[in-house]
């Protein structure tokens, strides 16, 4: 019973961790970014040259949108970076918690990880 629950905990780390790694390449991103750069400027040659003051203004609020929608994707992907940041928190109140529990249970042993999270070699 206890493996099984040692295993269940390791197996939810490895999924916590793959939740907080970015899913998306930044290489996509830069993609996405400069597709969007040359669609503006061609978009930009192709408005006439008078009398475009509705064309310019929905050509600049597409290219907000637009932009903006890429920064959220890219701050969504990555919550612990980025213009909208999540602290990490919860994690952070129970390593204490975690730490606490097992000194008091086990006073002559060592950690099994370091500070980083790291686990030590036996």
């Amino acid at each position: 019973m206890l493996v099984a629950a040692d295993n269940k905990r390791s197996d939810e780390r490895e999924e916590r961790l793959t939740q907080a790694t970015a899913s998306i390449p930044s290489a996509i991103l830069w993609f996405l970014l400069a597709t969007l750069t040359i669609t503006v400027i061609g978009l930009g040659i192709c408005l006439p040259r008078r009398n475009n003051r509705g064309q310019v203004v929905t050509l600049v609020v597409i290219t907000a949108l637009l932009t903006t929608t890429l920064c959220i994707i890219r701050d969504v992907d990555r919550p612990f970076g980025g213009i909208i940041q999540v602290e990490p928190t919860a994690i952070s109140e129970a390593e204490p918690q975690a730490t606490r529990d097992f000194t008091a249970n086990h006073p002559a042993a060592e950690l099994p990880c370091d500070d980083r999270g790291n686990r030590r070699t036996v």
